[in-house]
């Protein structure tokens, strides 16, 4: 069993605590009831990271302007096959899934890097899918095609974000703040931002304050 630690560096090279982020987040005990920061420094962290439930108060860090060389990254598409030959599907492409409440991340850089088939179904690939509660994202970067960010449940307040995508890219049935967030439209001819799930006319939406939309070709 791991001493329990309140700051953990992970380094890909191998001068910090742990070299996968994985690594650290296994460290955190179950249940955990106080803040636990991983300061993640530059690299491309190529794998999917899962977080349950049973792992709340965790923080990511990165390096003071080096948001866009912090990068947890993956491919999937919605339409590729699991080990049993069955499709992902959507949710199951995220390269980065958060389910445990109180989650923050700062100064990282979430990324699905699927290029789409062309014309073809199944091209929805999540780089940031956000399941848990009352999670805080600053200054962070969240870059995708289609179906980018799945806001799928809870409150979280997003800050000062940059997310990218061409259609669909920010969904989910979550009710969050976006406060001067910039929105980039990657679409060459046109493209719907968000997509957000309702069951009925009441259903509270996600809010947007002060966000400005760019458009790239």
């Amino acid at each position: 069993m791991y001493a329990i630690r309140h700051v953990i560096v992970v380094d890909t090279n191998g001068g910090g605590n742990f070299s996968t982020i994985q690594g650290a987040i296994d460290m955190v005990p179950e249940h955990n009831t106080q803040r636990v920061k991983i300061y993640i420094l530059p690299g491309t962290y190529r794998s999917i990271y899962m977080k349950t439930n049973t792992k709340p108060y965790i923080s990511f860090i990165g390096q003071m302007n080096h948001t866009s060389r912090t990068i947890l990254t993956w491919h999937d598409l919605a339409s590729d096959k699991n080990q049993y030959g069955i499709a992902l599907g959507t949710y199951n492409s995220a390269s980065v899934t958060v389910e445990s409440d109180y989650f923050c991340a700062t100064r990282i850089t979430f990324e699905n890097s699927a290029v789409p088939v062309r014309r073809g179904q199944g091209n929805q690939a999540v780089a940031l899918r956000i399941a848990g509660d009352k999670a805080m994202f600053y200054k962070a970067r969240v870059l995708g095609k289609q179906d980018t960010l799945l806001d799928e449940s809870g409150t979280h307040l997003f800050y000062k974000c940059f997310i990218q995508g061409r259609v669909d890219f920010v969904f989910g049935r979550a009710r969050s703040l976006y406060k001067e967030c910039h929105l980039n439209l990657i679409a060459k001819r046109s493209g719907a931002i968000a997509a957000h799930h309702r069951d009925s006319p009441d259903d509270l939406s996600n809010v947007f304050i002060h966000f400005p939309v760019g458009k790239q070709g």
